[in-house]
């Protein structure tokens, strides 16, 4: 199926448990208390207590915590590997 719109990412934090991502993405890594998720040149890293994976389709995530601790967002340099962030 062809898509109609491109889609832009957007990451949102609700109520300060649980971390949204609408648009295209790829999930690097998942634990038991953490996610981290690439869009373009940026790595967001959502880390918490208890994480539960609600919704993980083609271009939206939504990651939930008792307790959401953490949340970075790393640019890419030109070159670097998300892994080396």
């Amino acid at each position: 199926m062809k898509k109609l719109f491109k889609m832009n990412t957007s990451v949102t934090i609700e109520e300060f448990v649980s971390v949204s991502i609408t648009g295209p993405y790829s999930l690097l890594k998942l634990g038991p208390d953490y996610a981290v998720i690439r869009s373009g040149d940026h790595v967001i890293e959502a880390t918490g207590e208890d994480l539960i994976v609600e919704t993980l389709s083609e271009e939206m995530a939504v990651f939930s915590f008792e307790t959401l601790t953490m949340v970075t967002v790393k640019e890419l340099k030109n070159g670097q590997d998300a892994y080396d962030s």
